[in-house]
């Protein structure tokens, strides 16, 4: 049983190493935080052209590391699970809650666990691949 409870603490405290460092890695200028990451989750067979750039965006922007979505085989823990979460949720507060995530929170979720730049990083057109792939996948 220590074992066990030492291996899950090792794990919390790796998880908070993580998201530590996600927030303080660099700015656009530092190619490194820049660079998207080396495994791109698998894209389901049903997902159309334009859902797939989003599903692009999703993992240049390593959402899947924090929130979990089906669509996007992501089983993040840190932030809700997006495929529940924004069920029937328009457009606009999808967007909204990327680029101004402390305007509110979801249900079980404080203010604060999400960067607050994504307006800077993300560009417009990203933006809107992003919000129309999270919208659809919520759907399935």
């Amino acid at each position: 049983m220590r074992v066990a409870t030492a291996v899950a603490g090792a794990l919390v405290v790796a998880a908070a190493v993580m998201v530590v460092l996600a927030f303080t890695a660099g700015d656009e200028s530092d190619e490194r935080a820049a660079a998207p990451p080396t495994a791109t989750p698998a894209a389901p067979a049903a997902v159309s052209d334009g859902e797939r750039d989003g599903l692009d965006v999703w993992a240049e922007h390593g959402c899947g590391s924090c929130h979990a979505l089906a669509a996007a085989n992501s089983h993040g823990f840190i932030g809700p699970d997006l495929g529940s979460s924004l069920k029937g949720v328009p457009a606009s507060y999808i967007k909204d809650s990327i680029v101004a995530p402390n305007a509110a929170a979801a249900a079980g979720f404080t203010v604060g666990g999400m960067p607050e730049d994504y307006a800077a990083r993300i560009s417009p057109d990203d933006l809107d691949r992003l919000v129309t792939f999270l919208q659809q996948s919520a759907r399935r």
